[in-house]
């Protein structure tokens, strides 16, 4: 099954001065010829947003909680923001990609991360807040303030910029409060300036249309016994349940260091449990990507946790004599 590629346009303007998602991507050179130009479109996702986890991903994150966000200003506008931005009106936040969504990008089971990509650099949280609601019967799960940094961070670029034809721009993470749960679908609605331009000037249109950016939840997942962005300890053994059902047939676990982390199997076709050891002081993050039949990815997870050394055992204290009492 291949992934289709388009992209959305969402409208926008906004207050001044946000410092809301964490550090601010370094900046890219312009957008391709054949990339995506402003314009009303289908939202999309590659099969291999994750976070997946964030984690990150991502993000992920429960299932996987989210990483502290370390707010940081974000670069002014550079003259290639200004250049991508010859095309935009007062009313346009530019070209925008959400994942997962309907159109072919489920959300992996496990995790709890959206994603939204823009082809503007500098874009940044805004006042206006995001809803989400269950489609069965449109009941809000969760409404999200975007400028706490708990909840929304800014992201590295990542391949997902190339499947969209984008050279750059920039990548949000927004992380749920709690995991959706398996076979469930749901949609998001933004209030208008949502997300907004960083001198201000520009601010989203409201999304009410349930058919904008809605997802599935798919069977298959990762439902790990702890929280991603959990601290640990060296040598810890973690473990996690993997959940290989159709439409995947196969899970692989990748992009790791095995200096630092390593695993009992890296490869499931079917339901297993995953054991994780950690070896080192740090960030450990991996990903655990599905494949279909084709050997197409179809999703990934991504995990991640942060070992400290144990504490020294304590001396005990000497005994006291109990003589000459």
């Amino acid at each position: 099954m291949k992934k289709r590629i388009a992209v959305i346009s969402i409208a926008a303007a906004l207050l001044a001065s946000v410092t809301a998602c964490g550090s601010q991507p370094g900046e890219t050179p312009p957008a391709a010829e054949n990339a995506a130009t402003d314009g009303d479109a289908t939202p999309v996702g590659p099969a291999d947003a994750s976070e997946q986890t964030a984690p990150t991903g991502t993000d992920s994150s429960a299932a996987p909680t989210s990483e502290p966000a370390q707010a940081a200003q974000p670069p002014a506008a550079t003259e290639t923001e200004a250049a991508q931005g010859q095309d935009l009106t007062a009313d346009s936040i530019g070209p925008v990609s959400f994942t997962p969504n309907e159109k072919g990008y489920s959300m992996v089971y496990g995790s709890n991360t959206l994603h939204a990509y823009f082809k503007r650099l500098n874009v940044i949280p805004g006042s206006g807040k995001m809803t989400v609601r269950r489609t069965a019967d449109d009941s809000v799960v969760e409404e999200i303030d975007l400028k706490d940094t708990g909840k929304c961070t800014i992201a590295q670029p990542d391949t997902t910029f190339d499947l969209l034809g984008w050279n750059g721009g920039t990548h949000l993470v927004i992380r749920l409060r709690d995991t959706p749960a398996s076979g469930e679908a749901y949609y998001i609605n933004l209030e208008e300036g949502a997300f907004t331009s960083q001198d201000g000037a520009i601010r989203s249109k409201a999304i009410t249309d349930p058919s904008v950016w809605s997802f599935g939840v798919a069977p298959y997942g990762v439902i790990p016994k702890l929280p991603s962005g959990s601290q640990v300890l060296v040598g810890d053994v973690l473990s996690a349940d993997v959940l290989v059902r159709q439409p995947a047939v196969l899970a692989k676990v990748e992009n790791y260091d095995e200096n630092r982390v390593r695993f009992n199997e890296k490869e499931f076709v079917q339901d297993a449990k995953l054991e994780i050891k950690i070896y080192q002081i740090g960030e450990d993050p991996f990903t655990v990507t599905f494949y279909d039949d084709d050997d197409n990815p179809i999703g990934s997870i991504t995990l991640s946790y942060t070992a400290s050394m144990p504490p020294e055992p304590e001396e005990e204290a000497p005994k006291k004599s109990i003589t000459n009492l």
